[in-house]
């Protein structure tokens, strides 16, 4: 059910990253063919590629789709690799969880700002939630994979 919830956010970035797509193209149609430039499409892409990024990574990370460089498991042990493992999940997963809180804060005082883009006068605060909310979903995709990774029947496996 949770990967679920992740690949239909991570579906949301996709289909952000087609409209981003869409927007790029309208622009150079307007702008150069008929110099009719859209004044509101850098802000819009700026926004896109915040939801892009950020409703993707939870299930980058859930399915290992991030770069990995396995430069210690040749040197470590089997239990040694497992607590390494852990310990850099654990850390990441505290790293992510002071980001979402962070940027929650941020979120906050930006709404009580009313902080917008120049232009099109878009609320940042909605973007700036998305962030918190999937930073925090990404904490808890590196918490799971810690207690998996100590766990001996459910280490992962090391690629070659």
């Amino acid at each position: 059910m949770f990967e679920r919830a992740l690949r239909l956010l991570a579906l949301g970035g996709g289909a952000v990253l087609l409209g981003l797509l869409g927007l790029v193209i309208f622009d150079v149609v307007m702008r150069y063919l008929l110099r009719l430039p859209f004044l509101g499409a850098y802000e819009m892409t700026e926004l896109a590629m915040v939801l892009i990024v950020f409703l993707a990574l939870p299930y980058c990370a859930a399915t290992g789709g991030h770069v990995a460089v396995d430069a210690l498991s040749p040197i470590l042990d089997r239990p040694g690799l497992r607590w390494l493992n852990a310990i850099i999940h654990a850390a990441g997963a505290v790293l992510m969880a002071v980001i979402a809180w962070q940027a929650t804060l941020y979120a906050i005082v930006s709404g009580q700002r009313g902080e917008a883009t120049n232009m099109l006068k878009i609320p940042k605060q909605p973007f700036e939630l998305v962030t918190a909310v999937c930073a925090l979903l990404f904490a808890v995709v590196l918490l799971v994979q810690a207690w998996k990774a100590l766990r001996p029947s459910q280490a992962p496996e090391t690629r070659r």
